[in-house]
């Protein structure tokens, strides 16, 4: 497996520290019942740290990016991922803001970075051209993380043309969250995290901040997309690692007939198992990262997101279905520290493509066209 540098390694010890410290229970469920799901004063901390500007090119123009590496990325989100955090870092800070610095000009990214307000929506919009050179966004997304509490939101949409044997074009739009016509409904997803739909009605937005053939417009935002499954693979280690700490703690008190139930050997197999998928998900999302970092061949890439997806979601499954089952009924309850580690392992086996997804694209990648 390989192992953090020394800067990843004081990274992630340094927020290890600060979440065990001031980010228990009592932290998570204030931020779950913050109206946003993101309290500002946890928030201004976050970027105190340097967390909200790891992300970000070092280039950004007025932004004050650190300039971190998808495996820097990854060695915050572990510890991220261990404490469950609620705040939409990886939604904000990863992902929407990743996305701007590689395609809004330098100007405007200068404007929206420092303030790390941006989410990323699908293409079931459909964007209008106006005489004055503006477009009007009709359509919906579902489920977009951190969302309701942006400042703006980077939503992908068709373009709509007079001529329908016009090859198909996407625009990538910068979408203030005041715009009239532009609405997000809140919604909490059953392990905390805050999501909204946003509704757009003929929102009036500016030109987008890329245009081009629907094909390589998809590219340039799978990039973003597979930094951003990574790095939740990456949390989704660090939740699985706690998990099964949480749950052999319970087995070495909880007894029966004489004895406690983590010196059954049968236990004890289970628990090594799940051990070796939390390693080796661990292990394959470290060296996808270096790949991301390191490769120019974008084949590569995709080839090693996916594999490391799959492989981390099918250990997730396998974990929280084990640490259920070992607790027994008692790791159904709220009361039950396990069952919210449950609930997040269920929620990010979902996130930026599921196990089949990524089996299939894997497949799709790795093996010859038939055609």
């Amino acid at each position: 497996m390989l192992l953090h540098n020394d800067d990843q390694q004081m990274l992630a010890d340094s927020a290890q520290r600060y979440l065990e410290r001031g980010y228990g229970s009592a932290a998570r469920a204030a931020a779950t019942a913050d109206a946003h799901g993101c309290p500002p004063a946890r928030w201004a901390e976050f970027a105190e740290l340097g967390w909200l500007a790891l992300p970000i090119p070092a280039e950004a123009a007025g932004a004050a990016g650190l300039g971190g590496s998808v495996a820097d990325l990854c060695a915050l989100a572990e510890p991220l991922g261990q404490a469950l955090v609620v705040e939409p870092w990886l939604a904000s800070a990863v992902l929407g803001a990743g996305l701007l610095a590689d395609a809004a000009p330098a100007d405007l990214a200068s404007d929206w970075l420092p303030a790390l307000a941006v989410d990323i929506g699908g293409v079931a919009c459909i964007a209008s051209g106006q005489a004055d050179g503006g477009f009007l966004l009709h359509g919906d997304k579902a489920l977009a993380p951190g969302a309701a509490g942006a400042d703006a939101w980077l939503l992908l949409a068709c373009l709509s043309h007079a001529n329908p044997s016009k090859p198909r074009e996407l625009g990538l739009f910068l979408v203030d969250a005041a715009t009239p016509g532009a609405l997000a409904k809140p919604g909490v997803l059953v392990d905390g995290q805050h999501a909204a739909t946003i509704h757009l009605d003929g929102a009036s937005v500016a030109a987008p901040l890329r245009r081009g053939p629907a094909d390589q417009m998809l590219q340039m935002v799978e990039r973003s997309l597979d930094r951003a499954t990574l790095v939740q693979g990456a949390e989704l280690v660090g939740a699985m690692a706690q998990a099964l700490k949480i749950t052999l703690a319970y087995l070495k008190t909880r007894r029966q007939f004489g004895r406690a139930i983590a010196d059954n050997q049968v236990v004890q197999h289970r628990l090594v198992d799940l051990h070796v998928e939390i390693e080796e998900a661990r292990a394959i999302t470290r060296a996808a990262a270096a790949t991301f970092d390191s490769a120019g061949d974008d084949a590569a890439r995709r080839r090693w997101c996916a594999a490391a997806k799959a492989c981390v979601a099918q250990a997730a499954l396998h974990v929280w279905e084990e640490s259920v089952q070992l607790h027994g009924a008692i790791g159904m309850t709220e009361a039950c520290e396990i069952g919210a580690y449950v609930k997040r392992l269920a929620v990010g086996t979902m996130l930026y493509g599921d196990l089949p997804f990524h089996l299939d694209r894997l497949a799709d990648l790795s093996l010859p066209s038939q055609a």
